[in-house]
């Protein structure tokens, strides 16, 4: 009896044992397979499916936010050649095309906002209804409300430069046309009429200093400065010979002789072609045109690598996964 006796205490505290194990197993098998991973993708597949509807109405949202910043783009490459060119008029128009752009980038991006904020699923306690795939995807979206923060400054700054440096072009090219038309009266002997033509061409001096004096704030203005003084400096030689042959009555006198020379000394020191005006284009440019340009491409670029990162999460399983199925486990053939 007393060896039965010890050989049922065996047999129980056998099963005991196997049963104990058998629950580790099982508690140790359910925490390898915890909800939100791909393991218990069953746990989370309705979570998963709500959120993900949301989530590509959202993108939805996200595509029509980067075709309005495309827009912007490609307007202020219109305005930058409009610069080049000095069309002031042109230019101001892709400027009030620009601010109609930014109304609708700022709706675009509310509409995002509140599509994003509609995510079903994505609050603290995420884990226990939705994938880490699926919280990723949301992410990715999330912070793509934030791009577009900084263009209505990049624009504000592109517009006010661009149409200063436009400004610049168009006055030089302005002075020159006055001088030049100053100097055919001259030829022509009307001495008078020529100096009064050179008053149009001072004016328009003054002008381009002043706007100088602005773009200073922000831009290296040397080669500008220089280009101002030279022309500026062959008015006055213009001035002083005109005057000088309006003493003489037109006779070839010594003051006439040093006016002549002096002419064509400071005719000497005007630059020959235009190249320097794209060097002022590029100092002016390094002011604050180029970099708001380059601020605009790259929400562009930003944007479109959010828009590559949803198509890339957005594939998932259309069906709920079989919850009786072990991890890795494959259906029956039969």
């Amino acid at each position: 009896m007393s060896a039965v006796r010890t050989v049922l205490a065996a047999v129980v505290w056998l099963a005991i044992a196997v049963v104990i194990a058998v629950g580790v197993a099982g508690v140790a098998a359910t925490m390898g397979r915890p909800p939100g991973s791909p393991a218990r993708a069953e746990l989370t597949w309705t979570g998963d499916h709500e959120a993900g509807t949301a989530l590509d109405a959202a993108t939805v949202d996200l595509q029509a936010l980067s075709d309005r910043v495309d827009d912007l783009g490609a307007t202020a490459r219109d305005a930058l050649s409009q610069v080049s060119a000095g069309d002031v008029d042109a230019l101001q128009a892709s400027i009030a095309k620009g601010a109609t752009v930014l109304d609708a980038i700022d709706a675009a991006n509310t509409k995002l906002r509140g599509s994003v904020g509609a995510v079903p699923h994505a609050g603290a306690d995420w884990a226990l209804s939705v994938s880490a795939d699926t919280r990723h995807r949301y992410e990715e979206i999330a912070s793509t409300t934030e791009l577009t923060s900084g263009l209505e400054r990049d624009w504000t700054l592109f517009a006010g430069r661009a149409l200063e440096a436009a400004t610049m072009t168009q006055l030089l090219a302005q002075h020159d046309t006055q001088t030049a038309g100053a100097a055919r009266e001259g030829t022509a002997g009307r001495y008078a009429e020529a100096l009064k033509a050179l008053d149009d061409s001072d004016a328009t001096i003054a002008r381009a200093r002043s706007l100088r004096d602005s773009l200073a704030k922000t831009s290296d203005v040397t080669t500008l400065t220089a280009w101002i003084d030279r022309n500026a400096a062959y008015d006055a030689a213009l001035r002083t010979l005109y005057r000088s042959l309006i003493d003489s009555k037109g006779r070839v006198t010594t003051p006439v002789r040093r006016a002549i020379d002096a002419e064509r000394a400071a005719r000497a020191q005007l630059p020959p072609d235009t190249k320097p005006l794209v060097v002022i284009m590029s100092d002016i440019a390094q002011g604050g045109l180029n970099q708001a340009v380059i601020s605009i491409e790259q929400a562009r670029g930003a944007l479109n690598e959010a828009l590559d990162t949803q198509q890339e999460l957005q594939v998932g399983p259309t069906e709920p996964p079989d919850a009786t199925l072990p991890p890795d486990a494959t259906p029956s053939q039969g």
